[in-house]
């Protein structure tokens, strides 16, 4: 299995726009006349909140996936069987399940038909690579930073 470290893409376009859109929102809810405070501080919430748990990096090493994050790591055991694939459409028929659509990244469940559901730790779909295992129906997907890490995972 390849081992080594690699960063996280840089957002995608979508993902850019959304989490701009998202900080103007959160700065213009305390300008709402008669906004709750609860509500003026719910936004900020929200985007702290996506931040602690959008992507950095990843590390692969003795068959254990190192999601980083920005205060700590996720790490997933990869079964013997992982296969790598890159997923050039993987947005064709994309659904949100559950998690993050689009502020600083995309975390959480999602599903499309041809990997079903899995989970992503992704900051770029152009940059997607699946791992994914029979034994174990393990669908996870993250996205690297370059070809080159891309060519070497897949």
């Amino acid at each position: 299995m390849i081992s080594g470290n690699f960063t996280a893409a840089p957002m995608d376009r979508t993902a850019k726009w959304v989490t701009v859109l998202v900080v103007f929102m959160a700065a213009s809810f305390p300008l709402i006349p008669e906004m709750p405070i609860y509500g003026a501080a719910l936004m900020p919430l929200v985007l702290l909140l996506t931040w602690l748990f959008s992507v950095k990096g990843y590390t692969l090493m003795n068959s254990v996936l190192t999601v980083h994050r920005p205060f700590w790591d996720t790490n997933i055991v990869l079964p013997p069987d992982a296969v790598f694939a890159k997923e050039p459409e993987i947005t064709k028929g994309l659904i949100k399940t559950a998690g993050n659509g689009g502020v600083f990244g995309y975390t959480g469940g999602f599903r499309n038909k041809r990997l079903g559901s899995f989970r992503a730790f992704a900051t770029s779909w152009d940059s997607a690579i699946s791992i994914t295992s029979v034994s174990t129906k393990l669908c996870i997907v993250i996205t690297p930073d370059g070809s080159e890490a891309g060519d070497q995972l897949s």
